[in-house]
């Protein structure tokens, strides 16, 4: 099967190759190799990681009250932090 190759080193898997490797919505990465003459590409999950004591001092941070902090419980402070995740 023929696929242009762009500019901007961009191509489109056509559809029948996308339903035969089984990739779906939500394989947002594929691994890229070159073999002897063969591009290959293999769907993967991309996990974030972050180390405990990273995380451990994250929630040390978030849960400590600082001069200037807003304090508020409940259903207002649920609002806050939706508002902040969608910025």
């Amino acid at each position: 099967m023929l696929v242009k190759f762009t500019r901007g080193n961009q191509l489109t898997i056509p559809k029948k190759i996308v339903e035969q490797a089984g990739l779906q919505s939500g394989h947002d990465y594929l691994e890229v190799v070159y073999l002897d003459g063969v591009i290959c590409l293999k769907p993967v999950d991309v996990e974030e990681r972050i180390p405990p004591e990273v995380y451990e001092r994250f929630l040390e941070q978030a849960f400590t009250v600082e001069k200037g902090d807003i304090e508020a419980s409940g259903k207002k402070a649920d609002s806050v932090l939706r508002k902040r995740v969608k910025r």
